[in-house]
């Protein structure tokens, strides 16, 4: 009988093989060794659960804010010092949470390149981080906290080579304003950064084999980001259907960020004024455009803007039910946080459970395929081989 550091067992589900019931899945360092029907021998750790599956995966977090109704007062009281220990805190819960692969796109200081960095090293408990650091923005765009005031082509290649430079592993744009970050100077709808400098921004990134995700909630900057072919469009909230067709035809994925704006548009709490109007303006055609997006072939990705307000670290589980809600089933919901995101990453081995991947597996006491709000209590957690949490 072979020996092993940890044996799994419980139904096992990804998106590539769908539920296999009753098998024990043998983790060996950082791999899964095998998967099997019977119990494969010993180990020092056993565990058994309902369901396991993938480790879970949000492309939209932001790790130095803290999720009250108004982060950016937060950011503003803290020193970069602060916010380095805080985002810090943040990682080590998103993965307690179940999620094991996260992409931080907007962070101030870069702070979230260095935490991604520190978690690669295993120096820190946290998720694989795929950073952007700061977002490149027009002078008083959108997030200007963390943004590269950035006008004109040549300026918007010079921010992309910096971003490499510093390791960014993702080049964040702004290609309009949002409904939240500043009181005087955003509209949602307004178009940021020019076709042009999309455009710049997309072909130097791309260069540097470098994927670009685009904030995008107003028409026309939507319009110029499919005209650019980024590779991830965040929100579309004011998306016409001929758009959503050509990102089907440019093979461009949809990150619709759904609780945020539910979240704003309710205004409970903390949020500011300006946001919960500007919310309001936009809440109504997001979901229809999530709607149509589950009718089409556009890959659709979970994304939950965790930390944003009144959205405390983790949220995953939180978009997912929104992805439910608007029309998705279960077991859709769990590949858009799973497969589909790692085969965004060029990671696919993330997204499944089989020989020789990596460990990364959350398992459920409750069956998350019946109850998708099960994502936010996982009973025990694997991270690239080490249980964080059971």
């Amino acid at each position: 009988m072979s020996e092993y550091e940890l044996l799994l067992y419980g139904d096992v589900w990804d998106a590539k093989r769908g539920r296999q019931r009753g098998k024990w899945v043998a983790v060996e360092g950082n791999a899964i060794e095998g998967v099997y029907d019977e119990k494969p021998g010993s180990a020092e750790d056993v565990k058994e659960v309902e369901l396991l599956t993938p480790g879970l995966i949000d492309l939209h977090v932001h790790l130095v804010w803290d999720g009250t109704g108004d982060p950016v007062a937060t950011l503003r009281r803290q020193s970069e010092q602060e916010q380095t220990i805080h985002a810090v805190a943040m990682a080590r819960e998103q993965v307690e949470g179940g999620v094991t692969t996260v992409r931080d796109i907007g962070s101030t200081h870069d702070i979230a390149i260095s935490v991604a960095d520190a978690s690669r090293r295993g120096e820190i408990t946290g998720p694989r981080i795929y950073a952007s650091g700061q977002t490149i923005i027009i002078s008083g765009g959108h997030d200007p906290f963390w943004g590269m005031e950035s006008d004109g082509v040549d300026a918007v290649r010079s921010s992309v080579r910096k971003q490499r430079d510093k390791g960014a592993r993702v080049i964040k744009i702004s290609a309009t304003g949002g409904v939240y970050g500043q009181a005087v100077g955003e509209d949602p709808g307004m178009s940021e950064l020019s076709r042009e400098e999309v455009i710049a921004a997309v072909e130097e990134a791309h260069r540097f084999d470098l994927p670009v995700a685009v904030h995008a909630v107003g028409t026309e900057g939507i319009e110029n980001s499919i005209e650019a072919g980024v590779d991830t469009l965040e929100h579309g909230n004011l998306m016409t259907s001929e758009s959503l067709d050509r990102m089907v035809e440019k093979d461009i994925a949809y990150e619709p960020t759904l609780y945020i704006y539910k979240t704003v548009a309710e205004g409970e709490g903390d949020i500011p004024q300006y946001a919960y109007e500007n919310a309001q303006r936009v809440s109504d055609r997001h979901w229809e455009v999530f709607e149509e997006a589950i009718q089409s072939d556009v890959r659709i990705l979970a994304g939950s803007d965790a930390g944003s307000p009144n959205i405390p670290h983790p949220a995953l589980h939180h978009e997912l039910r929104c992805l439910v809600d608007g029309g998705m089933t279960e077991e859709q919901a769990l590949t858009a946080a799973t497969s589909t995101p790692a085969a965004e990453l060029d990671r696919p081995e993330l997204g499944v459970i089989e020989e020789g991947t990596p460990a990364d597996i959350v398992g459920f006491a409750d069956d998350p395929l019946a109850d998708i709000d099960v994502t936010g209590s996982p009973s025990v957690v694997v991270a690239d081989g080490d249980v964080v949490t059971e």
